[in-house]
């Protein structure tokens, strides 16, 4: 075994005193903060008292069960992960379990190199997010000394002045555009939110501090952040909004790309369920303020059950990576595509039309069925459609979408309802 303990705080809870001690000092080999609860009770107080990465704990036990007690720290830290121990298998306590929030399910007795497997992947997933903090912190001190070019907007002439180091940024040849025709750099999804800047915030809130998705004259895209203030002029009396102009496309990237990591399912490599939860949440607030339209897609894959069974796991989990890479090589780069759990997947289509959302959910069907699959499995996938309504919240949806794949199964699956 790897003697190298991992920087991170696991909470490991068990009742049974023989069992506790044993792979107390197992744990106590591989992480470097061990915190140990004989019940859920003792567990949750020593969770609210300290910094606590990691929980796994045995389901049956006295006072507060595993499921209990991660529903209680989930109501204080939603993105806390817990593994629960179980020697059951019970569909009925499998389905509490899940419901409660539990990211995982070791069977007992414990398989020691698989339970090691995830510890490490999940301080891979710690490092990663320290990554993105970091290197928040790091864009922050940056925009003190970086040189930040500016920009003038004549909100009565509705025209932008920027200076030369916007121009040169962004390859303009005129120093003064107006702003509706600035709109064909801004990138398509975020028209609605500078036109919104423009013509009504500024006139509410007096200033602005947003970051925006931007093209230039060669297709590129990048991430501007602008933090700009309204002002009147005392000689003209002209009123403008003056700001500050930055490109900060690397950090942005950056962010992006080491939150989806750490927010991702290990195995596929896409969305968890946290993750998906969180962005439909962010969108659905976007809907509010803009207007655009929101699709859910959640799927299964028909019979998946017998399929392990006739393949076994390892092929099996092929497959659902084979799944992943076709779904992915066929939506928008825009779109969020993560595993809900098991073999079920969400795909969230923002500022995506009705149609064009069922248009999609046509098309994974037809390219699944269709797919030579490297397992000769004859593959296929039901889908459920469900849009956003304006008393939606993400698991309403969510929810909504589910059951409509639950009517397409019973009407013969390999199809989709809406």
């Amino acid at each position: 075994m790897d003697t190298k303990r991992l920087k991170f705080t696991l909470l490991y809870v068990e009742d049974d005193e023989d069992t506790r001690k044993a792979i107390s000092e197992v744990f106590a080999l591989k992480v470097e903060n061990l915190y140990v609860a004989k019940d859920g009770a003792q567990a949750l107080e020593i969770f609210k008292k300290e910094k606590i990465h990691l929980i796994v704990s045995d389901y049956q036990m006295p006072n507060m069960n595993g499921a209990e007690l991660c529903s209680a720290v989930k109501n204080i830290e939603p993105s806390i992960q817990f593994i629960l121990l179980t020697a059951y298998n019970d569909t009925a306590l499998l389905i509490n379990a899940i419901n409660s929030g539990v990211d995982r399910f070791l069977q007992k007795p414990i398989e020691a190199k698989k339970l090691f497997a995830l510890l490490e992947s999940h301080y891979e997933s710690i490092w990663k997010q320290f990554q993105l903090e970091k290197s928040i912190a790091c864009i922050k001190e940056a925009e003190k000394v970086a040189q930040i070019a500016y920009w003038d907007v004549d909100i009565d002439q509705k025209e932008i002045f920027f200076s030369q180091e916007v121009k040169e940024m962004f390859h303009f040849s005129s120093e003064t555009i107006e702003y509706k025709d600035f709109l064909k750099y801004i990138h398509k999804e975020e028209h609605a939110k500078f036109l919104d800047i423009f013509q009504k915030r500024i006139y509410e809130d007096k200033k602005i501090n947003e970051v925006i998705a931007i093209q230039n004259s060669s297709h590129e895209l990048s991430y501007i952040h602008i933090v700009a203030r309204a002002w009147d002029s005392s000689v003209c009396g002209t009123h403008h909004l003056l700001g500050l102009f930055q490109d900060i496309t690397h950090y942005e990237k950056e962010r992006l790309q080491l939150l989806k990591e750490a927010q991702n399912d290990p195995m596929l490599k896409i969305s968890n369920k946290i993750f998906l939860t969180s962005e439909l949440g962010k969108l659905i607030k976007l809907s509010q303020r803009y207007g655009h339209s929101i699709g859910v897609i959640f799927f299964d894959i028909d019979n998946f059950k017998s399929i392990n069974e006739k393949y076994g796991h390892l092929k099996a989990d092929q497959l659902l990576r084979e799944l992943t890479d076709l779904i992915k090589k066929n939506i928008r780069e825009s779109d969020i595509f993560g595993r809900w759990g098991g073999d079920e997947f969400v795909l969230v289509c923002g500022y995506s039309s009705q149609d064009a959302t069922i248009e999609l959910a046509s098309k994974i069907q037809k390219r699944v069925a269709t797919h030579k699959w490297e397992c000769s499995a004859n593959v296929t996938v039901t889908l459920g459609i469900a849009f956003y309504n304006k008393n939606d919240d993400a698991t309403s949806i969510i929810k909504r979408a589910d059951l409509k794949m639950l009517e397409a199964k019973k009407d013969g699956k390999n199809r989709y309802r809406y």
